[in-house]
């Protein structure tokens, strides 16, 4: 497994979050959940082209040794969250994680039941930094 998860567009990434979903699966099988989860109708063969794309970018593994080919995430969700979340804060934000969070406090776009939840992890956090 690479060390970074590669650069991936939208419409890679949201065939990642369907291969996530699925554990792996064919080119069939992605494109009918892709389809289920946003509601396009993408045909196979742009489903083929993107998920050769991400085999080409070693973001999926590809199972050849059978017919269909098989298709798995080569990367854990978790983990390319992070790095983008990470680019994403370093790139628009200058690096400063607490600009985004005071960003969205101020834009009001998080719920009270967000921002309590927010607040019970950072409790959580505080707690095990003591410990």
């Amino acid at each position: 497994m690479a060390s970074r998860p590669p650069e991936m567009t939208p419409a890679e990434f949201k065939l990642m979050k369907v291969l996530w979903a699925l554990k792996k699966g064919t080119v069939a099988h992605a494109r009918a959940e892709h389809n289920r989860m946003y509601g396009s109708d993408l045909a196979y063969t742009t489903v083929m082209t993107l998920l050769g794309r991400l085999a080409a970018k070693r973001a999926v593994k590809v199972d050849k040794s059978r017919q269909p080919y098989l298709y798995r995430p080569a990367f854990r969700r978790e983990s390319v969250l992070r790095d983008r979340l990470r680019h994403f804060v370093e790139t628009v934000f200058d690096g400063k994680a607490d600009s985004l969070v005071l960003h969205l406090l101020e834009d009001e776009s998080l719920s009270l039941e967000e921002l309590r939840d927010i607040e019970r992890k950072i409790e959580g956090q505080e707690e095990d930094d003591e410990s």
